[in-house]
């Protein structure tokens, strides 16, 4: 009997964190504005529950989730690292979603409230440099693809058959071998 409890907590002390619960992270840049949200896996978001933004160790926002457990917040001018986004549920079910300076080459800069008015002469359209095609095509395609990884980040999160029929297996293969060595006693 001894040998059987200490193999049963040697293989709970193994076993991994339940993700039936865990919370999760999903935020993206659109335009001059970081919006997401958090959720559980299994369903459901946190709701009226703490998040706070940090980049290089220091908060730039905060604030509490909405109904739909969503966040927004201007993109921080300038960029210097790696923007955090952190969701405090309070019930010890903490996520972060990290979002690289690289994801905020496409947020668009603060719109000016007045133009500047045309020198005289000056043609009607400015010229195109590869720096202006290269911030509205990271732009274009940033707005593309935020559906499809927000998508992606909630199939990797959801709860699939295979994990319930395999935790079911592991148990049987616990008892099994359990009464298999309760069978072997004389």
């Amino acid at each position: 009997m001894r040998r059987l409890l200490t193999a049963l907590l040697l293989v709970l002390g193994l076993a991994g964190p339940v993700l039936a619960h865990s919370l999760r992270v999903f935020a993206t840049v659109e335009g001059a504005e970081v919006t997401g949200y958090g959720f559980f896996v299994g369903g459901g978001r946190p709701q009226a529950v703490t998040w706070t933004a940090t980049m290089a160790g220091r908060d730039i926002a905060q604030g509490q989730t909405d109904s739909e457990g969503g966040f927004a917040f201007p993109v921080p001018v300038p960029v210097e690292g790696t923007v955090t986004v952190t969701i405090n549920s309070g019930e010890g079910h903490i996520a972060s979603r990290a979002l690289g300076p690289e994801r905020f080459g496409a947020a668009a800069p603060p719109l000016q409230a007045e133009a500047a008015p045309e020198p005289a002469g000056a043609s009607p359209t400015a010229e195109v440099t590869p720096e202006m095609i290269r911030t509205m095509t990271r732009t274009a395609v940033a707005q593309e693809v935020a559906p499809l990884l927000e998508r992606i980040e909630e199939m990797d999160a959801r709860m699939r058959l295979t994990d319930v029929i395999s935790g079911l297996c592991l148990i049987f293969g616990i008892a099994g071998i359990a009464l298999w060595a309760r069978g072997r006693r004389p």
